[in-house]
């Protein structure tokens, strides 16, 4: 009878032993598994960044900051607004700016002005009117011819200075025949090129309503060869002047 009650005693002890095992084994898994199936939770979600979220939005081009139009005002040279200018207006203009006259004779569509110092290379300034009138047709700057390409590129620079970048572009700055042409709101037009083989620069401004109305067989004058000049006069460009 001991041996069979100690027998029953034994086999619940083993029996909640068993039990007191089967509890800690679930909870040792309930511990484990529930801090994992936490973490992979969190790593199922994507993570923000550590600093503050920013948005990157394209602006639409209209949006988009535009240069300041020159709606308003006019090509100025020696005070004068070339686009109404007048072949007297200019004339006396000129004369108080105290560039030296080659030739000023009426009988020519031309006026024709030494102009060494004003910028490197320019030997003379060259004014063009209309018959009728008597109306600023065409501003043209005679250059000596260099050895090298790079004038070009000097004159363009000293134009996008004050215009911007040009509306037409034709070639390359570094060698070849190039042009570059701005038009300008009140119909004058800049035009910038090296002829080639010869690399002389040509720089001319236009007024187009004007030149247009002109007869394309107006007399040219071959210009004179001269020295280099590293001087330059601020006023030999002409200035866009705002009403």
């Amino acid at each position: 009878m001991q041996s069979a009650s100690r027998f029953s005693r034994n086999t619940h002890l083993v029996q909640r032993l068993h039990q007191a095992t089967l509890i800690c084994a679930m909870g040792c898994a309930l511990a484990w598994v529930t801090p994992l199936w936490a973490q992979t939770g969190w790593r199922s979600v994507s993570t923000a960044p550590s600093g503050p979220a920013v948005m990157v939005t394209p602006i639409p081009e209209a949006a988009a900051p535009q240069p300041k139009a020159k709606a308003e005002g006019g090509l100025q040279m020696f005070g004068v607004t070339l686009s109404t200018a007048t072949r007297a207006e200019l004339r006396q203009a000129i004369r108080d700016e105290g560039l030296k006259p080659q030739r000023e004779d009426d009988a020519f569509q031309e006026d024709i002005y030494e102009a060494l110092n004003w910028m490197p290379g320019l030997l003379q300034m060259k004014f063009s009117y209309a018959p009728q009138g008597q109306r600023l047709a065409r501003v043209d700057y005679v250059f000596m011819t260099f050895s090298d390409n790079a004038h070009v590129e000097d004159v363009k620079l000293r134009i996008e200075g004050r215009f911007g970048r040009p509306q037409s572009v034709t070639g390359r700055e570094q060698s070849g025949p190039y042009q570059a042409i701005w038009r300008l709101p009140d119909q004058m037009e800049i035009f910038v090129a090296r002829e080639w083989p010869q690399k002389t620069t040509q720089l001319r401004f236009t007024n187009l309503p004007v030149w247009g109305q002109m007869r394309p067989d107006s007399v040219r004058e071959s210009g004179q060869t001269a020295r280099r000049e590293k001087n330059q006069n601020n006023q030999a460009l002409p200035l866009w002047v705002a009403r």
